[in-house]
């Protein structure tokens, strides 16, 4: 089939900013780049935020973002949202729909009834494919074989991809994207979050059993032994906080931990400023999620922060080994402090290397990879 140039293009995203989450991120920066040269509509919901903060947050964007809304009766939701998605398509004459998140993905069989002429693409992060109830799973299964085009964002996620779904489907993998617009956000001494620690250590994601988090926890006591003033700080929603408080208590490491909630997109900068290094330590021994990339790691990459990640995970995607980073064994205790004594010591031997790494994935370049994707669909 000939490349051609779409009209309009359909974003249906799980996540979206102002709330957290990497899928929302991805779908946000990939909509914003892409509405610069094509007319792009986003449809989407944002739990964890407020009608307020996403009005606030719609108003200040160029894209057209529809909401659906949640009710507390979980039939209700689905139902209205499929309804939003089919009025939404019958409604606007678009080319191409970009499916990223579970539900996102599994209307593409719905989509295919509605308008068979409209291009289906699906983003795979990596967890939406891990679905060990059946009714989910075919669901899913389903869907992805009605897409026209299927897109990992890493090579940890494209092994994920069931063989049996594959049929005219084009494939590709293209990594996540990191917003550059990060360097530029400026604050005032009185708002700015002062981090401690010698080294800060960082993470930045909800605080779940997937993250990780745990696992720097438990070599702590380790780190401090090399480290005394060493202090780690979680920046994201306590999703999963039980466990989490449990182990710090009994490692007796309260006070070199510090909880501090979700921090709003812009002014991670803050964060990242101060940090030493990136800790992203997340489980690969987990049937129910995975971690597809590890946006944050880019994040922090741009201010020079290298970051020590998990082998066996997207985030190998994410980390040049001993360029950008080290990947370890996030089960290793001996690895970890190994890991951030090497980091920590040669930090200005990888700034450079981190930047530039960061700077390649910044999304105009990532947005050229699915415009060229898309022409081609």
């Amino acid at each position: 089939m000939k490349s051609y140039h779409p009209n309009k293009i359909l974003i249906l995203s799980n996540e979206f900013p102002p709330g957290p989450g990497g899928i929302g991120n991805h779908a946000w920066n990939l909509s914003r780049s892409l509405n610069k040269k094509i007319a792009v509509d986003v449809l989407t919901v944002s739990d964890y935020s407020d009608a307020q903060s996403c009005l606030l947050f719609d108003r200040k964007e160029k894209i057209n973002i529809t909401r659906f809304k949640r009710y507390s009766f979980s039939l209700f939701t689905f139902i209205h949202r499929i309804i939003l998605t089919i009025k939404l398509i019958k409604k606007n004459n678009y080319t191409h729909c970009i499916l990223t998140g579970y539900f996102s993905l599994i209307t593409c069989s719905l989509i295919q009834i509605i308008n068979k002429r409209i291009n289906k693409i699906g983003i795979l992060h990596g967890s939406e494919l891990i679905q060990p109830k059946l009714l989910r799973r075919f669901l899913l299964i389903n869907a992805l074989k009605n897409l026209n085009v299927i897109i990992a964002v890493s090579q940890y996620t494209d092994g994920l991809l069931p063989i049996n779904i594959l049929r005219d489907q084009k494939k590709y993998i293209i990594s996540n994207g990191v917003n550059t617009d990060l360097l530029n956000f400026q604050f005032s001494s009185k708002s700015k979050i002062k981090l401690l620690g010698y080294p800060c250590l960082v993470t930045v994601g909800s605080i779940t059993e997937r993250k990780g988090q745990i696992n720097l926890i438990r070599a702590l006591p380790e780190i401090k032994k090399k480290f005394p003033n060493v202090h780690y700080h979680c920046i994201g929603l306590a999703i999963e906080i039980k466990d989490f408080i449990d182990e710090v208590e009994k490692q007796n490491m309260t006070a070199s931990v510090t909880i501090h909630g979700m921090i709003p997109n812009n002014q991670l900068s803050n964060i990242y400023k101060q940090s030493d290094i990136l800790i992203m330590l997340s489980q690969n021994k987990i049937k129910s999620c995975v971690e597809g990339f590890g946006i944050a790691i880019l994040e922090a990459n741009l201010f020079g922060v290298p970051a020590l990640g998990s082998k066996n995970t997207g985030i190998e995607d994410a980390i040049v080994n001993k360029k950008t980073g080290l990947l370890i064994d996030p089960y290793s205790i001996e690895e970890i402090v190994e890991g951030i004594e090497h980091l920590f010591q040669n930090k200005n031997k990888y700034s450079q290397d981190v930047r530039t790494w960061a700077l390649d994935h910044n999304w105009s370049n990532i947005s050229d990879k699915y415009l060229k994707v898309i022409m081609d669909a």
